[in-house]
């Protein structure tokens, strides 16, 4: 439900930029789920017809950022449609948890609504040789990080491959890809998750995932924390019909590293 503060906010940020002629606003973010907090920020999207460019700003109003956007309405369905190409709906999120505060002739409504059909779609699960290099790359980090036990590089290094085995196990297996810095809440409070991603068909990784992955988050021994990403490794990748200690992968396009 969008409140009247929001509203107002919303109202203030038009007056302040002066805009007129646009087809219509919505809203989304924390915000707009009642989800906020006080480091929160407004999300605000001004769609209009026949605009050449992308805009995008912040302004503080009434003690609250609010970060915007100008965008066009054409613009915008390439955009959902190319992220149905890209097999990755994760950018639709903010269509299917979005409000509308303004539209001119359903215009807005119309794109919302193909923007969540878009984003309802499930998600195609591919394992391909750019996926298999990935997995010798994150293999190779593992070891590096076992010659950084005694230097501070080694906690930049493991949080990178943590990310990297995130982002590559849910892209494997289906699973739409999630911001990191909501990650942790996501995979801990389930109202939130569902809340958060607003879809019976996009669902979280298995709680084994889950668990170890959460795990992997703790600061502890060095050792420690190299022993539970090489869980979350084994878990996530051991079972796939690929050995990064032996392989030979051939690219008929760009090759994903360079020599």
């Amino acid at each position: 439900m969008i409140n009247n503060t929001i509203i107002e906010k919303v109202n203030e940020l038009i007056k302040k930029l002066n805009i007129k002629n646009y087809t219509g606003i919505i809203v989304y973010g924390s915000y707009v789920g009642e989800r906020n907090n006080s480091l929160s920020d407004l999300d605000v999207m001004i769609i209009k017809e026949n605009y050449h460019t992308l805009d995008c700003g912040s302004m503080m109003i009434d003690n609250v950022r609010v970060e915007f956007f100008i965008n066009d309405l054409q613009r915008l369905y390439s955009l959902a449609d190319n992220e149905i190409n890209n097999n990755d709906p994760s950018h639709l999120t903010k269509f299917a948890t979005c409000e509308i505060i303004s539209d001119t002739n359903d215009k807005v409504k119309d794109f919302v609504n193909y923007a969540k059909y878009l984003y309802n779609q499930k998600i195609q699960c591919f394992f391909t040789e750019e996926d298999k290099f990935s997995i010798f790359s994150i293999n190779n980090r593992i070891e590096d990080l076992e010659s950084l036990i005694n230097q501070d590089s080694f906690y930049a290094v493991y949080f990178i491959v943590l990310e990297k085995i995130r982002v590559l196990y849910s892209k494997i297996n289906g699973i739409i890809d999630l911001p990191l810095m909501k990650i942790e809440r996501i995979y801990i409070d389930k109202e939130y998750a569902n809340n958060y991603i607003n879809s019976s068909i996009h669902t979280l990784p298995n709680e084994t995932f889950i668990s170890l992955y959460l795990n992997c988050l703790n600061i502890n021994d060095k050792n420690v924390m190299l022993d539970n990403l090489e869980k979350l490794y084994n878990y996530s990748f051991a079972n796939l019909d690929f050995n990064p200690q032996n392989f030979c992968l051939k690219f008929t396009k760009k090759a994903p590293f360079k020599i």
